[in-house]
């Protein structure tokens, strides 16, 4: 029987795991990360990482029997894959033109590369939004200094923030330095919980009337630009060329440098602790005790130990007095305090 040739995936961009990944499928298939790893004498963690590289591209599926890494995955036509990867290789070059007029327009044109020459390791397109928040995830776990994002969006669905928080949480648990620009929000808007969680942290935020683009810089090593602004679903693209990088850190300061901190309603203390703040200023706007243990990802038993160990600390009796105390206005939340004994609810 003859044997079906496989045509190689890495000369149209795909990493040589993958390729070897789906080789392995296309010839003996379908398998499941178990069986390819076995195969390899790989990890599963490292096919799996192949795998999710695979699916962004179409070049395999997942058969609808098993779970886990019990589930089997097939490799689909090598003729279908590579006909996909051409398409997806004339919509990059497009885009890398786009690119270049981009940042011409953001930072000095004499420190623009041209993006066809830049080394594929300087500048790579990262296809879809799973792709992108996937990448952001182990930047910003990696991370180590300083994170900076400008977004222009004046709404977040509660998808997104939901998504943010947690990245957004490790940052502030590591002691990194974190600036975000962002514009005056419309009423759809669902991120401004998450920024009081921030401010609370000690996160900086600051606005403009507008931004020009979407930008987020890790460590000025890296930065994330959408590959169409006005389509965030397209992707985005990972910019590592150092004078570029340099360039675009130097683009964010001169806007924060005009912004302003917003005015909010109401500023915790900063004799309390961050968890503190976050709580208050999240029941100082209106949420109840369950709501803001679902957004602060803590269980409901913590807000109420948070509030009755505040009220013991000010010598009050109620949250009621609580909010005069320190200034949350009339009523930080509801009147009732859970009793500690309760079950906790997660």
């Amino acid at each position: 029987m003859q044997t079906q040739v496989v045509p190689s995936l890495s000369r149209w961009g795909v990493s040589a795991g993958a390729d070897l990944v789906f080789r392995t499928l296309a010839a003996f298939g379908p398998w499941s990360v178990d069986q390819t790893g076995a195969s390899l004498g790989w990890k599963n963690q490292r096919v799996r990482g192949a795998l999710d590289e695979l699916l962004a591209i179409g070049a395999v599926a997942a058969l609808p029997l098993g779970t886990g890494d019990g589930r089997q995955w097939t490799a689909r036509s090598a003729t279908e894959v590579v006909a996909g990867l051409r398409r997806r290789s004339q919509v990059e070059a497009a885009a890398r033109h786009r690119l270049r007029e981009r940042l011409t327009h953001l930072i000095n044109p004499e420190f623009v590369p041209d993006p066809h020459r830049m080394a594929a390791r300087d500048v790579r397109p990262l296809f879809t939004v799973a792709g992108v928040r996937d990448r952001l995830a182990q930047l910003i776990n990696g991370a180590r200094r300083e994170h900076l994002a400008m977004n222009p969006e004046p709404a977040f669905s509660a998808e997104t923030v939901k998504a943010a928080a947690p990245l957004n949480r490790a940052l502030h648990a590591r002691g990194m330095q974190v600036r975000t620009l962002g514009v005056p929000p419309t009423a759809e808007d669902e991120s401004g919980w998450h920024t009081d969680e921030l401010n609370a942290y000690g996160l900086a935020f600051r606005q403009l009337p507008s931004l020009p683009s979407k930008i987020m810089l890790i460590d000025r090593r890296c930065a994330i630009l959408p590959i169409d602004p006005d389509r965030l679903a397209a992707g985005a693209w990972e910019i590592t060329a150092p004078t570029v990088v340099e360039q675009l850190v130097a683009f964010f300061h001169e806007h924060w440098d005009r912004a302003r901190d917003p005015i909010r309603d109401w500023k915790p203390p900063m004799d309390l602790t961050p968890r503190e703040q976050a709580v208050l200023a999240l029941l100082a706007k209106g949420f109840t005790d369950a709501a803001v243990a679902a957004k602060l990802e803590i269980s409901l038993r913590t807000v109420a130990y948070t509030i009755s160990g505040l009220m013991e600390r000010y010598h009050v009796i109620n949250r009621f007095q609580l909010g005069l105390v320190l200034g949350a206005g009339d009523d930080p939340g509801s009147d009732r305090v859970a009793d500690p004994g309760e079950p906790e609810e997660e």
